[in-house]
């Protein structure tokens, strides 16, 4: 358990350094891609809970859904107009995620 814990935060302070943020330490002003179901591996025995749904707000990244949320039942991916994305993680009893452009716009 200690050991996937360290694993999870190593994976998301990586992902953070390589794709979050810009030369001046500003966040990147360019759409974020969706993560590729590799990057997702990490993920996978986090186990889905309501109590850490209620914890998800708007803006968090797809990052921090997974630390708290784990990896998703299913993942939906929409290529919008100027390299926007749409994303949305579906995951036990119904529940979904909404992504636009890497930060959460909403929950079900």
């Amino acid at each position: 358990m200690k050991r996937t814990i360290t694993i999870v935060l190593f994976v998301g302070m990586i992902i953070l350094l390589v794709g979050g943020v810009g030369a001046a330490g500003e966040k990147s002003s360019r759409p974020k891609l969706p993560l590729t179901e590799k990057q997702m591996k990490a993920y996978e025995k986090i186990p889905f809970n309501e109590q850490n749904l209620a914890k998800v707000e708007r803006g968090m990244t797809q990052t921090q859904v997974l630390e708290l949320l784990g990896k998703p039942l299913k993942i939906t991916k929409e290529h919008r107009r100027h390299n926007r994305w749409t994303v949305h993680y579906f995951y036990p009893d119904g529940h979904i995620v909404n992504f636009k452009d890497g930060l959460v716009v909403g929950k079900e």
